[in-house]
């Protein structure tokens, strides 16, 4: 299974177990700690996939979304939500036209993560 996966979360350890994770799937993985570094890496590599932290300091979740849907070069990037709350689905409505395609709840179970991420990558 290949694909390229950047994942968005200021928490380190979530950022970490998610890589490995992911990357003993096989999937490449490209992590950023901000919804800035974020964006930076995403116009500068081609990604997959976006699994993006709701809850982050300076952009959250929702405007690092809105971001990338401004951005010609990155409109049609799939995107998940990875998030702690359930309060995401109060926003769920907004978050849908903005083309989030999923919404996987932290913690995560390791193995539905992955069929997620093929679901989403297929």
């Amino acid at each position: 299974m290949e694909g390229r996966i950047m994942v968005v979360d200021d928490v380190p350890g979530v950022l970490k177990l998610t890589k490995r994770v992911l990357e003993s799937e096989g999937f490449q993985v490209i992590t950023a700690d901000s919804g800035q570094k974020a964006l930076k890496k995403l116009r500068k590599k081609e990604v997959d996939l976006a699994l993006i932290d709701v809850f982050m300091p300076k952009m959250d979740g929702r405007e690092l979304i809105e971001k990338i849907r401004d951005d010609p070069s990155l409109k049609d990037l799939r995107i998940a939500l990875l998030t702690i709350a359930k309060s995401w689905e109060v926003e769920k409505d907004k978050l849908e036209k903005l083309g989030v395609q999923d919404f996987i709840q932290k913690p995560f179970d390791n193995k539905d993560l992955i069929q997620r991420v093929r679901n989403l990558l297929n």
